[in-house]
């Protein structure tokens, strides 16, 4: 709705007050505007209090005073006045007994109440700490006039409304003589949120803020304080009885009704994968304020899941935009459940570029979409492929385990198939150390290490399948101390000549172990799928990418679809800003490593190349976008947003019966 002026002066920003609704009134006060009744005239036409006498007001001292929010009229008020007295812009340097101030207390407490009516400068909160020479001249209230030298609420003219974003509120016992302003305000303080987040904050106790409005900086007096809390917001209400000083001040800026410290701590929490739950007890440990969940979890359904799927669509779209240019691509998929075996609620099937090593697309899926977790992988497998087709990107390979449904698949819809070298070996090492556990078969237990070497140095060094899988039976022959082989893919071993002085560490030929190794390394399903195996990529990049999601949707905490979704889209953008980060260096210029003993490697000791810190720009983009343009309208966020497909809760299947029934 467009904003309303005052008919005869648009440029006073005053309390306006429009036609009333009395067919007789609304004469007189069409008279008084056009000097008689038109036949069409703008039915939100209004008219500011510079043209209405002081008589008519129903609480004209109280508004004045700051103890009203709104100005009435009485019953029957009509304009009387031209509004001659209202000032534009500075005062005359001259004396005006109409528009200049009593130069003292004792000759303010002698004048008459007058109204003073001009216009308000541009109010801009601040929550700042004042010192109490600063403060000297200003919110002094007299019984004649009220001195004030900047605006303030209990002015006659005050900014637009805007809607409340916080209900909860926490005042102290008061008594019932006195009642402070709300700190709430209805009206809009023109602020830039967006300034305030590289502000410093810092941790202050409510003892030393008290200290502030104890005395009255002008009479030295006791004052009447009082306190509103909201959240981390507080503020305070100053009140001399004495000589009547006033003064307000608050811990931060406020946003229409909601504090802005509020607000960056719940965005803060939520961008950085952080649990309310961790945050309300650390809170409580040290006594701090702290929002409500309820606020929480309307700022994240309002504002903050808006944002993250905004964004996640924009860089998705630029990402897209950088691949088309690239041509044909080679990627990697997997699936990630939040819990193990087949009951699991939610499965995010995931897929990477494997040149840039950047999370291409995710999609996320409940398992009464596809009636069970086991057809999870498939669909989310669909849904990606289907995302990159609709955005005209043509996919040249894949590389994902051996998930027999998404062989089908991706044989009937002709897209080139590669296994993860990792996750083949990981099967058949377990199945090859519960052979060596066998009592015919323990001799095989030196050459586990072995076999896995030569596993993963035949399917990498390799480019042809016919090629991997004549380096992989070769070791039948190598095993037994031959390393001249039958097939003309790979005829000789590639490494030294070494004659061993204990014959009992090969296999014998014709022995039981040679058979079960045999039976276990060369079955027709193994080297059908050995050629198969990727020679170039892997998806080790895409488990180290389900690991760093661990720490924005642990499996532990259950979450609603959205909330699950936009964890899973931050963990994605906060993957890809660091993917590509580089190893670290001494002063020196060296390159640093970590040494660790992984479970994985038997508890030896490993090195790997140590990056360099990660950065979180993704989170400085996302508080920008909150400030700069979610809080100000939301609603286009929000309709895309809405636009994601929720599926019903699991429970939605059952009929949920009586408290009466189940006791």
């Amino acid at each position: 709705m467009p904003s309303r002026r005052c008919y005869f002066h648009p440029r006073v920003k005053s309390p306006l007050f429009g036609l009333p609704r009395d067919a007789a009134l609304r004469e007189q006060w069409l008279t008084f505007i056009f000097k008689s009744v038109p036949e069409s005239y703008n039915p939100n036409i209004a008219l500011c209090a510079a043209h209405i006498a002081e008589d008519s007001f129903l609480n004209l001292s109280q508004y004045n005073a700051g103890f009203a929010q709104r100005l009435f009229l009485k019953d029957g008020a009509v304009p009387t006045l031209s509004g001659e007295g209202v000032v534009y812009g500075p005062q005359p340097q001259g004396p005006s007994s109409q528009e200049l101030p009593p130069t003292s207390l004792e000759e303010a407490s002698s004048q008459p109440d007058t109204v003073i009516m001009k216009t308000s400068p541009t109010m801009r909160s601040v929550g700042t700490q004042l010192s109490v020479g600063t403060l000297r001249d200003v919110h002094v209230r007299s019984k004649g006039m009220r001195l004030s030298s900047t605006p303030d609420r209990g002015s006659i003219f005050r900014p637009s409304k805007r809607p409340r974003l916080e209900l909860e509120e926490h005042e102290e016992e008061h008594d019932s003589t006195y009642t402070p302003e709300s700190v709430t305000q209805e009206s809009e303080l023109l602020i830039d949120p967006e300034s305030n987040y590289g502000e410093k904050k810092y941790i202050v106790f409510e003892s030393c803020l008290r200290q502030m409005f104890e005395s009255c900086p002008v009479c030295k007096a006791t004052c009447d304080v009082r306190k509103r809390q909201m959240g981390t917001f507080v503020a305070f209400t100053q009140l001399c009885e004495e000589c009547h000083y006033h003064r307000r001040w608050q811990s931060q800026p406020i946003v229409g009704s909601t504090p802005v410290g509020n607000l960056q701590l719940c965005a803060a929490t939520y961008f950085l994968g952080g649990s309310y739950a961790k945050l309300q007890k650390i809170f409580k440990a040290m006594q701090l304020q702290t929002v409500q969940y309820g606020t929480f979890r309307r700022h994240a359904r309002n504002f903050l899941e808006p944002a993250i799927i905004h964004k996640w669509n924009r860089d998705q779209e630029h990402l897209i935009r950088q691949l088309k240019e690239r041509g044909n691509l080679a990627i990697a998929g997997d699936m990630r459940a939040d819990s193990p075996g087949h009951s699991a609620k939610y499965g995010s099937y995931t897929l990477m570029d494997m040149e840039t090593k950047s999370i291409v697309d995710l999609q996320l899926i409940q398992s009464n979409e596809v009636g069970g977790s086991y057809h999870m992988e498939k669909e989310g497998l669909k849904r990606c492929l289907d995302k990159l087709e609709s955005c005209g990107l043509v996919v040249d390979s894949i590389v994902t385990d051996r998930h027999p449904q998404i062989q089908k698949y991706l044989r009937e819809r002709n897209v080139t198939q590669y296994y993860d070298v990792w996750h083949f070996e990981k099967a058949l090492s377990k199945k090859l150390r519960k052979l060596s556990q066998g009592k015919d078969c323990k001799m095989l237990k030196k050459w586990l290490k072995s076999l896995k070497n030569h596993l993963n140095w035949s399917a990498t060094s390799s480019v042809s399948g016919p090629e991997k899988v004549a380096k992989w039976t070769s070791l039948l022959n190598h095993i037994q101390n031959i390393h001249i082989h039958d097939n003309s893919l790979f005829p000789k071993c590639e490494h030294p000549d070494r004659v061993s002085k204990d014959p009992k560490k090969w296999f014998q030929p014709g022995s039981v172990a040679l058979h079960k190794v045999e039976k276990l390394t060369c079955n027709k399903r193994v080297l059908k799928d050995f050629e198969k195996l990727s020679h170039h990529f892997q998806t080790s990049s895409l488990k180290a990418f389900h690991r760093r999601i661990l720490r924005f949707a642990p499996k532990n905490v259950v979450f609603y679809f959205i909330g699950m979704l936009c964890r899973l889209y931050l963990a994605a953008m906060h993957y890809n800003e660091n993917c590509s980060r580089p190893q670290a260096k001494t002063t020196q210029g060296r390159a640093t490593y970590k040494i660790g003993f992984p479970k994985s490697k038997q508890w030896k000791c490993t090195g790997r190349p140590l990056k360099t810190h990660p950065t979180y720009n993704c989170v400085d983009d996302l508080m920008s976008l909150l400030l700069r343009k979610v809080i100000v309208d939301s609603t286009p966020y929000a309709e895309e947003l809405h636009q994601i497909t929720v599926p019903p809760h699991l429970s939605s299947q059952f009929k949920k019966p009586s408290k009466e029934d189940v006791t």
